[in-house]
């Protein structure tokens, strides 16, 4: 009934409905980011990551903090999952919950803040000071209209706050969220080269240099000198150059706020991935790697997956399960999709993940021609489709053979799976346990 009446309704009805909202929700709840130093995230893939990757850098360096993400939501040291399958909730939240964190004793907060949440003016009353740009892809194509209006609605964010804008120069899209104007500017790169081409233009530039054996290098620039505390050869806690990047990010930010260079440096080896990021399972009963991540577009499933193959030993295989993400959507990415795990991977499964009211056979079935492309592949000898998530992670499970490396994406730490009109409970996790109980113990 509802779908059926906001087809009737004109939009630019419903983005005064949505405007209306935001504006009546920052009242009634008396504009709480204006008592907060407000951080926006913003980019197709590492918002999530880097938001918490940031609030565990404020959290242990004494700033008490509130963050929201798709994954989670946290007020100080008090955490609780997101259930609501939106990076940015409406309807009131963001200023009820800013309203709590202030109430709290918070000074800082983290927005992960969505294309989405952008054209719906969830973020339009809310007093940034930092905002951040992570990179950008195709995605949301059929909600925005077109790659460029997408690319337009995150700009918005970099339009609106005049404050500190933090962006990611390895991206090919920097200059246009360089363009906006800010009393600082702050960049991050892997690239020694964009510390010489930007170092003049911005505040200061954070620069990293991937090492042999998980080290990192993180060097901080001003108008192209190198500044007297640079970092050399520790340790990298997590797997994946994405990871790298997310966590140049969250250090930039840091630095931004003005935390000391030394005192980020003294918390990154007790940093944590969210829940479903590239997370680990261990189990006493598997002798192969497995790991559990979100991974839903285009981007995401190639750097995870070539994270895996940086991790795989010779000779072993790499095996992904992968499914189309929300049934109705992005219909355009799900051969591209298919089409990199069968570059990247030996095995692919392809299953169910949230296919609300479209047929998940016609949503494997498209996956599943982009991973037949590559000629290496055959159905039902290394490629193969499952409706039923769970029966497609027990096949990758027990295709698996020791030290073999395993990825189930697109569902991640996610609560919810929606079928139908239904939200039903899901816990990857916990499928997995209940599968690895069948296997025969491992030496």
């Amino acid at each position: 009934m509802l779908s059926s009446l906001k087809k009737l309704i004109p939009s630019p009805l419903f983005s005064l409905y949505h405007l209306a909202l935001a504006k009546m929700g920052n009242l009634v709840y008396q504009n709480p980011s204006k008592n907060l130093y407000l951080i926006g995230i913003t980019g197709t893939k590492g918002k999530t990551t880097t938001a918490y990757l940031t609030y565990q850098i404020f959290e242990e360096t004494n700033k008490k903090t509130a963050f929201t993400s798709t994954v989670m939501f946290a007020i100080g040291s008090k955490i609780e999952p997101n259930l609501t399958k939106m990076g940015m909730p409406g309807r009131f939240f963001l200023p009820q919950f800013l309203n709590r964190a202030v109430k709290s004793g918070v000074k800082y907060a983290i927005i992960e803040t969505s294309s989405e949440g952008i054209m719906q003016h969830r973020s339009r009353f809310l007093d940034y000071n930092t905002v951040v740009f992570t990179g950008l892809a195709p995605e949301h194509i059929e909600r925005h209209g077109s790659f460029f209006n997408y690319k337009e609605t995150k700009e918005k964010l970099f339009k609106n706050c005049k404050g500190i804008h933090v962006v990611n120069l390895d991206d090919k899209y920097a200059d246009d969220f360089l363009r906006h104007d800010a009393e600082e500017k702050w960049g991050i790169t892997f690239d020694i080269n964009n510390v010489k081409k930007y170092s003049k233009k911005l505040h200061r530039i954070i620069l990293g240099n991937i090492k042999e054996n998980n080290k990192i290098e993180i060097g901080e620039y001003k108008n192209n000198t190198l500044e007297p505390f640079w970092q050399k050869n520790f340790n990298f806690p997590f797997i994946g150059k994405f990871n790298a990047q997310n966590l140049l990010m969250a250090f930039t930010i840091a630095r931004s706020a003005g935390i000391k260079f030394k005192e980020i440096i003294r918390v990154i080896p007790n940093l944590k991935l969210p829940k479903g990021r590239i997370e680990e399972i261990k189990d006493p009963k598997i002798n192969f790697r497995l790991f559990l991540d979100y991974a839903h577009e285009p981007l995401s499933l190639s750097s995870v997956l070539s994270a895996g193959k940086e991790i795989l030993p010779k000779g072993k295989k790499l095996i992904c399960l992968t499914g189309g993400q929300g049934g109705g959507r992005d219909k355009w990415k799900r051969k591209v999709m298919g089409s990199i795990a069968g570059r990247l991977c030996d095995i692919v499964v392809v299953a169910t993940e949230d296919p609300y009211e479209e047929d998940p056979r016609e949503i494997n079935k498209e996956v599943l021609a982009g991973v037949l492309t590559n000629k290496k592949f055959e159905e039902g000898k290394s490629a193969f489709s499952f409706v039923n998530r769970t029966e497609g992670i027990q096949k990758a499970l027990f295709l698996a053979e020791k030290d073999d490396v395993v990825i189930l994406c697109g569902k991640g730490g996610e609560k919810k799976m929606c079928i139908g009109k239904e939200m039903i409970p899901w816990d990857e996790e916990r499928e997995v346990r209940k599968i690895t109980k069948k296997l025969k113990t491992t030496t």
